[in-house]
């Protein structure tokens, strides 16, 4: 598997490029600004689909023009349609480049698996910074990409819409009861980061919260 973690925008939110070495095929997730560039990374594979760990506009900002460049299907958690056109702020699509989002084609659920050649990539449902979070997991390669879920010494927001503090407290509780110590967290923003040094390093997880 090749994993590339791309920052885009001003908000430098890390789309996630998943590719299967072997069939070429590729899954880009978390479109959300700078589609010009991811495009041009993804011309080099066959894409399959866009993926997106939740709705927020900032994530989502570009998937229009992700999707049309490649005709694939754009997949969300249904809990989170209602935020793809919501600003947030006034303003803030413009600032951050965001073009309105098309409802998704799929929606992601607990459980389900999107196979990408012989990856196969896992959605566990993590609400908390939104009611639709999406955490997906690559078990075989010990690749857990969060979202805005978990961040190298911090977690998700809360206090924006849809966000649901005990829900993110039950999702944080999730992941370090199930993910490996050595597990890859590739985060929605920023800097990557590892299951064991959240777990001893976070102050959010002792307290915190």
């Amino acid at each position: 598997m090749l994993l590339k973690v791309v920052p885009v925008g001003p908000l430098a939110v890390n789309c996630s490029i998943l590719v299967d070495e072997e069939s070429s095929e590729a899954v880009v997730i978390d479109p959300g600004a700078e589609a010009d560039k991811l495009i041009g990374i993804l011309k080099e594979y066959k894409p399959k689909a866009i993926i997106n760990t939740h709705g927020h506009i900032d994530h989502v900002g570009q998937v229009k023009k992700v999707k049309e460049a490649f005709d694939i299907p754009f997949l969300l958690h249904e809990g989170d349609i209602f935020l793809i056109n919501d600003e947030i702020w006034r303003g803030f699509a413009s600032h951050i480049g965001a073009v309105e989002c098309p409802e998704p084609d799929e929606t992601l659920k607990e459980g389900m698996e999107y196979r990408l050649g012989n990856i196969r990539v896992r959605v566990l449902h993590t609400p908390g910074h939104t009611p639709g979070s999406c955490c997906l997991y690559v078990e075989e390669e010990k690749v857990l990409i969060a979202g805005d879920l978990l961040f190298k010494g911090g977690v998700g927001r809360w206090d924006l819409p849809g966000g649901n503090l005990e829900a993110l407290k039950a999702s944080l509780n999730r992941i370090f009861s199930e993910m490996e110590e050595d597990t890859l967290v590739v985060c929605g923003h920023y800097d990557e980061t590892t299951i064991g040094y959240e777990r001893r390093f976070n102050p959010y997880l002792h307290g915190g919260l």
